[in-house]
């Protein structure tokens, strides 16, 4: 075999073993802005929730508006879900904030039962933790722990699935709901059980302290 060749036989060799062994890999960020979600992130992103919690050492789902968030490294022979389109994981929102609600609001009428968190009876967080645990999202069953999950949004952003919270009495968080909608919010009410108010009722207005979106 001529020296020329054997170059050409060897160079070929090298270029397969490259193409073989090499292994493209793209690590990402994105930086939470308003509104998000990790859901919404995960959604956005080809990813789940989960995995960007463990990757982030996250221990709850709260986050702050401007954190930075590594996601999944994504190899070119890895096969991974396609990250959806902003107007997808919209769209994907709203049909599961209305899935949320929907089934929110069969349990209106429910007894208030202190520390419930059955159709049995309910308490303010019981009940939220109760109707998002049908959804695969796990809250503690306190207002002030579920106060810190999800993202803080301003009372303008509400929208439909949000989380409510208020102080009616003594320190801190104490109470908790799900915004519906039209400045209404559900919740159980520790007079009259599972039911609907309005955030312009005087009592709720000035007892409303924030919001958090965890869809």
């Amino acid at each position: 075999m001529s020296f020329r060749r054997k170059l050409l036989v060897l160079a070929t060799s090298l270029c397969f073993a490259v193409g073989v062994g090499a292994v493209s890999a793209d690590a990402a960020q994105v930086t939470v802005k308003s509104g998000d979600s990790l859901w919404a992130i995960a959604q956005r992103n080809g990813t789940t929730v989960e995995t960007i919690k463990q990757l982030n050492q996250l221990t709850s789902d709260r986050l702050q508006i401007g954190q930075v968030l590594q996601l999944p490294e994504v190899s070119t022979n890895q096969s991974v879900r396609p990250p959806q389109t902003e107007e997808n994981v919209s769209r994907g929102m709203v049909d599961r904030a209305a899935a949320v609600l929907e089934y929110a609001k069969q349990f209106v009428g429910v007894r208030y039962r202190s520390g419930g968190e059955s159709p049995s009876g309910f308490d303010c967080s019981g009940y939220v933790r109760y109707v998002f645990k049908n959804f695969g999202i796990d809250l503690v069953h306190t207002a002030a722990g579920q106060y810190k999950s999800g993202t803080v949004i301003n009372r303008d952003e509400l929208r439909p699935g949000d989380l409510v919270f208020f102080n009616t009495g003594g320190n801190g968080i104490n109470h908790s709901g799900i915004y519906i909608g039209n400045n209404q919010f559900i919740h159980a009410s520790s007079s009259r059980g599972v039911r609907v108010d309005s955030l312009s009722d005087s009592y709720w207005s000035k007892n409303y302290r924030g919001a958090n979106r965890i869809l």
